[in-house]
């Protein structure tokens, strides 16, 4: 059985273990430094970082925030030896049955790399779609350039342009600065 369970605190033995899954899965330019990381797993009340658990095996790491309104999927990642096992879609059905509404996340342009590509086929499979391609995602750090990315999400909203200044203001803005 799969679960996600969530790390609130910066010493928990299961985060410990995900940093380096974390580091190896996402470029300097799309992850946040790990003492933000810590910080904001105990300080951020919106954001939900959990381990993803199969059987009792840490397979991955789901990084989620909670706006009430919509949620962020920022961060998600199954161990390489453990892709290709349908994990990754055990979340995805996780998440469409328990955080209803509308749920945005980004990924790297599907134009001419063929693992973007592959991305964002397999969130379509999964009821996502291209909402936004002119997104510019916010550094993480200080002194990195932003990257440009794509929106996706299970729904259209007329209010995706304060959805997406919301993610900027709270997941990069406020959070990088602290």
């Amino acid at each position: 059985m799969m679960q996600l369970i969530r790390i609130t605190d910066s010493d928990d033995a299961f985060l410990k273990r995900l940093i380096s899954l974390y580091e190896e899965s996402f470029p300097l330019e799309e992850r946040r430094p790990v003492e933000q990381l810590k910080r904001l797993i105990k300080s951020a009340d919106s954001m939900h970082f959990n381990a993803v658990v199969l059987d009792g095996e840490l397979c991955g790491l789901f990084v989620f925030w909670d706006f009430e309104t919509f949620y962020y999927l920022e961060h998600f990642a199954i161990y390489p030896h453990l892709r290709n096992k349908k994990i990754g879609q055990q979340v995805l059905d996780y998440v469409a049955r328990n955080l209803s509404g509308l749920r945005l996340l980004e990924v790297e342009p599907a134009i001419d790399d063929e693992i973007a590509i592959r991305r964002v086929e397999y969130y379509r499979r999964n009821g996502y779609k291209v909402l936004e391609k002119e997104y510019i995602q916010p550094s993480y750090h200080k002194r990195e350039d932003a990257c440009p990315l794509w929106i996706m999400g299970n729904e259209n909203s007329d209010f995706l342009p304060q959805y997406i200044e919301r993610i900027k203001d709270e997941v990069y803005r406020r959070n990088i600065s602290e």
